[in-house]
């Protein structure tokens, strides 16, 4: 190529190369499916009238007044490009003085050619195209861009075609966007059936064992979660978890960690320390320790009067004597969230558990939750609301409960799930 002649701009020979032999090209990767869905000069840019650099600046005027729409000319000899000539830069910069056209009307066209044209791969995409062009010419002077193969000129863009397909294509992404998002937003309400679907009823009854429960998700997908489970002529189980965030994710983990429940339970498995070992190997598998759930499993046997717990680094739960109404934090359990290492043990726990005593779950949404003054709910304020409850039944209790932590919040909605389970044997 000749000295003066341009060539392709290193940041848009980079930006094409890496497309034409990057990572994924073909492949079905984002990068190779985001390369068939963004259009490309290619696809926009026009035949290129060239010239060549030696015709005459007065037969070159004549081109351009004899075609109204050419807006530039690339100027190439013996097959090789050398540059362009732009009808804005010919007429209104060289041209526009008096006698200038007499002046260079007999002189090659080369020495009127614009100093520094734009020239960039037929393969880039618009988007890389005009970030480039934005950077090389900030206040969009040029008109028109030069495409190149080489030292070969295939065509050329006008930048008014650019700007019109690259609206064009936002629009296209923004139905497209809008289509998706419905997508989700159906695909996420429907999924959030299924999870109410896998929760128990909210009230229920065992022997001398009642049972009431309430949740509130701040999201469609909750990361809570609570059920009960029959294990033994005698005995209830009783299960509350909290995986870390919240979302589709954190509802993945929860729907693993019901399934694992069942699982260990169909094959006989049924105290607190086995169950969460289990339940553990399982969120470890399906999260990858991404997320961490905490959980507290407890067993209450009806024969024996006995309360028999573990925790996975969860909120610990309140024991409420039914006799004296006193309340006791069941602190002495205590081992890492689910998901957290693989071998985790649980420690178990046992305690008496008499006839009107009750046992109260819940999740960190309750305590954590902060108020207009940006101060918690915290355990002072739950455990003078357990006193206020006491005397109704466990589900009325659980729902009165969240109501007072959503009226603390000042807001329709609590900024994480809270839920609440509490168990009494009935005197």
């Amino acid at each position: 190529m000749p000295p003066e002649a341009s060539s392709l701009p290193a940041t848009a020979q980079a930006t094409s190369n890496d497309e034409q032999s990057g990572d994924g090209a073909g492949t079905g990767t984002p990068l190779a499916e985001s390369r068939d869905f963004v259009p490309c000069l290619r696809d926009i840019m026009q035949e290129a009238h060239d010239i060549h650099p030696d015709r005459k600046v007065r037969e070159v005027v004549d081109v351009f007044q004899a075609d109204t729409t050419l807006l530039l000319l690339p100027l190439v000899a013996e097959g090789v490009f050398a540059g362009a000539v732009s009808r804005k830069n010919l007429f209104f910069t060289h041209l526009s003085r008096k006698f200038a056209l007499d002046l260079y009307s007999n002189k090659p066209i080369a020495e009127l050619k614009d100093d520094n044209p734009i020239v960039m791969d037929p393969e880039l995409d618009i988007a890389a195209a005009l970030a480039i062009l934005i950077d090389r010419d900030p206040i969009l002077e040029n008109d028109c861009l030069l495409i190149a193969e080489g030292e070969r000129c295939v065509g050329v863009v006008l930048v008014s075609d650019l700007m019109m397909r690259i609206s064009e294509f936002q629009q296209s992404l923004l139905a497209t966007l809008r289509s998706l998002s419905e997508r989700i937003r159906n695909e996420v309400a429907h999924a959030s059936l299924i999870q109410q679907d896998l929760l128990p009823e909210p009230k229920f009854s065992f022997r001398d064992i009642r049972i009431g429960a309430g949740i509130t998700t701040s999201t469609e997908i909750g990361g809570d979660f609570y059920d009960y489970f029959v294990c033994g002529e005698n005995r209830l189980g009783l299960i509350i978890a909290d995986v870390s965030g919240h979302g589709v994710q954190s509802g993945m983990v929860t729907t693993a960690a019901k399934a694992s429940l069942h699982t260990l339970l169909s094959l006989g498995v049924a105290t607190p320390t086995e169950l969460l070992s289990g339940m553990n190997r399982a969120i470890t598998a399906t999260a990858r320790r991404r997320l961490l759930m905490t959980c507290f499993v407890a067993v209450i046997d009806t024969e024996n009067k006995r309360l028999s717990y573990a925790n996975a680094g969860h909120n610990f739960p309140y024991l409420v004597r039914g006799r004296s109404g006193s309340l006791e934090m069941l602190e002495e359990a205590s081992g890492f969230p689910l998901g957290f290492e693989e071998d985790s043990f649980y420690q178990e726990f046992s305690l008496e558990f008499l006839q009107g005593d009750s046992v109260v779950l819940y999740t960190d949404g309750i305590v954590e939750c902060r108020g207009p003054d940006e101060e918690e709910f915290g355990y002072k304020r739950l455990e003078n609301l357990l006193r206020e409850n006491l005397g109704k039944g466990p589900h009325e209790a659980a729902l009165a409960m969240l109501e007072r932590v959503r009226e603390y919040s000042g807001t329709s909605s609590l900024e994480d799930d809270a839920t609440v389970m509490i168990a009494v044997l009935a005197p």
